[in-house]
């Protein structure tokens, strides 16, 4: 018999995570919580840590689903972190790696692949290599000069990147492990380097280049 995995479910959508707790049940799961929004998520997820906790990323202001998790990972480091996305957005599955989350999957999808989700998170299995999130996952870590980013260094083409998935400093620095004066410089020499104005410039500039 498989050991029995315990699960919090945070969305803001009620029909939507009675769903998913209905499916997580008929499949075994031990619901150790329910929450509708951000902070009694944080708190109760914390609280009973859980061996997986489903975060809804569509959580909005003032604190987002992104956040909830990042809060979540502070107190709790041992939960694994699935983040549901409403859309297949790569933005959300890069988001969601900063986070600390393990793996982030569209609402779209099957109940099959939720509950795959969630015993691969419990077990430590990373997400296959042909998932958005390895996909993603793989194009930000990337070690290779040889793209339209090649005259910047290997820390500036990997900021580069998670500058065209749109996320922040604070982000970026979470996601490389590096501190937010250290991003911040890298943006400033990539910017000189690439003759632009902003980080909006850089964004349009990777995806034409392909290097996103």
């Amino acid at each position: 018999m498989l050991p029995q995995i315990s699960l919090s479910v945070a969305h803001s959508s009620e029909i939507l995570r009675a769903g998913m707790i209905a499916i997580a049940a008929s499949e075994g799961f031990v619901i150790a919580g329910s929450h509708g929004d951000a902070e009694s998520a944080i708190a109760g997820i914390v609280a009973s840590k859980p061996v997986v906790a489903l975060i809804d990323g569509g959580f909005v202001s003032p604190v987002d689903g992104f956040e909830v998790a990042r809060r979540v990972k502070a107190g709790a480091s041992g939960v694994r972190l699935v983040i549901t996305s409403p859309s297949a957005d790569t933005t959300h599955q890069a988001r969601a790696r900063a986070a600390g989350a393990v793996n982030c999957i569209p609402e779209s999808g099957t109940a099959l692949e939720l509950v795959a989700a969630i015993r691969n998170a419990a077990a430590d299995q990373a997400p296959l290599a042909h998932e958005p999130f390895a996909l993603v996952g793989a194009r930000l870590a990337a070690t290779s000069a040889d793209g339209a980013d090649r005259h910047l260094t290997l820390r500036e083409r990997q900021v580069l990147r998670h500058l065209a998935y749109g996320l922040s400093n604070d982000e970026i620095a979470a996601s490389l492990g590096i501190g937010l004066e250290t991003v911040k410089t890298h943006i400033h020499k990539l910017l000189r380097k690439m003759s632009m104005r902003d980080r909006t410039q850089v964004a349009v500039w990777a995806v034409k280049n392909g290097v996103v």
